[in-house]
């Protein structure tokens, strides 16, 4: 079975994650009001029965989220400023059929992210501030320091589960050259789990600004110590 996300741009994938975890917080009864001047941080005030809580919604194709550290682990910018995150996710990274939407406390998060730059740090790992740092939503194992501090959906049931194709069925979300500017300058918080997905962003990212095909562009990429 193909990957039918790959059928779409980059700023409508993001997009369309963006809109079902909207639509499912507001069929929680949340109503939700986007915090200006945040960029790709994505953050809502959303509001249930007189109570309004601070949101940060995070979308991932490969089952890892990403918050980037500040201050040698002990804070994470976004993730500190907000009271809950929610988390849209394909149900599979290769073969995506269903959208799976979260809700999580950002205290448990925090302390899962914590835990995780602890052990990655006592295992001899250089982590950058400011550079986003990942985690993945399913249980890892015992083992790689990486794996602390992952498995949080074991805890948590979706809020919503949806059919991609049926979402593409009813609207394909459009995106506009500010959204893709925005995107290229919040790659730190995109939540990639590898070089390769970061340079195949790049690239699909300079294809559409060229107005060229994918094929047309090449990028080379090299690393200094």
């Amino acid at each position: 079975m193909s990957n039918i996300l790959r059928e779409l741009s980059e700023t409508v994938r993001w997009h369309l994650l963006v809109n079902a975890t909207k639509t499912a917080l507001e069929a929680q009864g949340y109503s939700l009001d986007r915090v200006p001047g945040r960029g790709l941080s994505n953050i809502w005030n959303i509001s249930k029965d007189g109570k309004t809580q601070v949101a940060s919604i995070r979308t991932t194709r490969n089952r890892y989220i990403a918050f980037p550290p500040l201050e040698n682990g002990s804070k994470f910018k976004t993730l500190d400023d907000v009271d809950l995150v929610a988390v849209a996710t394909v149900d599979s990274k290769d073969e995506p059929e269903k959208l799976e939407i979260y809700l999580f406390p950002a205290d448990e998060v925090r302390k899962r992210f914590k835990e995780n730059y602890v052990a990655r740090t006592k295992d001899g790992q250089s982590i950058k501030d400011n550079f986003g740092m990942w985690v993945a939503l399913d249980a890892k194992g015992a083992g790689p320091a990486s794996s602390i501090g992952t498995g949080i959906i074991n805890k948590y049931k979706p809020i919503a589960v949806y059919s991609i194709s049926n979402l593409l069925a009813d609207n394909i979300p459009d995106a506009t050259e500010d959204d893709e500017l925005n995107e290229m300058n919040n790659v730190a918080e995109r939540g990639f789990a590898s070089i390769a997905e970061v340079m195949a962003w790049a690239r699909e990212n300079v294809a559409q600004l060229a107005g060229v095909q994918v094929e047309a562009v090449k990028l080379d990429l090299k690393i200094e110590y």
